[in-house]
């Protein structure tokens, strides 16, 4: 007898959703799942009120929402959920962010159906699972956080240019590309609605940033996050000004 396996997907495409959706009701011969799927953050949450599952797919890229938001939401919702980030995009620091904010694995959407039960299987068995493509790109960032470390240990070293700040920066590393840049605003003092029209997005994915900003950065106000600003080397002391580190995601 197959075991069941309650299971969420949430994604903002309806195509990816029905192909997720029936690539696993058709199952393997050892798991039969049963399938939620939605394209909306509340809605998925409250599934997990009302099911016990065992199991999310999260997109990354939502509509006005990025995964690392929902998987945090997920998991205060059912801290016992495993959850595998789901993504047509493979920047590290996409990845970071949903590892950061609890996900159990990231794979891109192009994994096949049997590469997807066994990762599904890892993750019941308490694992995590990274598609190849991913597990090398993480095995890169290691690789490059290692050298750093070593080059460290042979002096001191003070700058706070872009290289240093992108290889081995402990606060930075928690952040995304976009993240940064609203970092960099707030510390030039701007307000929301500021941020917001800068960066084309809505002031509610601003404020989303700033929350999730707060929780990675362990800081209590605006305050806090421009002192992490000035740590990361974003804030020139001299100049109080501050300065943008990365491109524009």
């Amino acid at each position: 007898m197959r075991k069941t396996v309650k299971i969420l997907i949430v994604d903002d495409h309806p195509m990816v959703r029905d192909g997720l959706k029936t690539m696993l009701e058709i199952g393997c011969e050892d798991m039969n799942f049963k399938v939620w799927d939605t394209d909306n953050s509340d809605q998925a949450v409250e599934y997990l009120r009302n099911e016990k599952m065992k199991v999310a797919l999260v997109d990354y890229q939502l509509i006005d929402l990025d995964g690392a938001l929902v998987t945090a939401a997920l998991l205060e919702e059912n801290p016992k959920i495993a959850i595998l980030g789901i993504s047509n995009y493979n920047e590290i620091n996409h990845i970071q962010d949903m590892i950061m904010a609890g996900a159990k694995g990231y794979t891109l959407k192009n994994i096949s159906s049997d590469a997807l039960f066994n990762g599904i299987k890892i993750l019941l068995n308490g694992g995590t699972f990274f598609s190849p493509e991913v597990a090398s790109l993480l095995a890169n960032q290691y690789y490059k956080k290692l050298t750093l470390k070593s080059n460290k240990n042979k002096g001191p070293n003070f700058s706070t240019n872009s290289e240093q700040f992108e290889g081995g920066n402990e606060l930075a590393d928690k952040l995304s590309k976009r993240e940064i840049e609203i970092l960099t605003c707030i510390a030039n003092e701007m307000t929301n609605e500021e941020i917001a029209e800068k960066l084309e997005l809505s002031k509610r994915t601003v404020d989303n940033h700033r929350q999730n900003m707060l929780k990675k950065l362990n800081a209590k106000n605006s305050m806090g996050l421009v002192l992490a600003a000035i740590k990361i080397g974003l804030i020139n002391i001299s100049t109080k000004k501050a300065k943008s580190v990365r491109e524009p995601s």
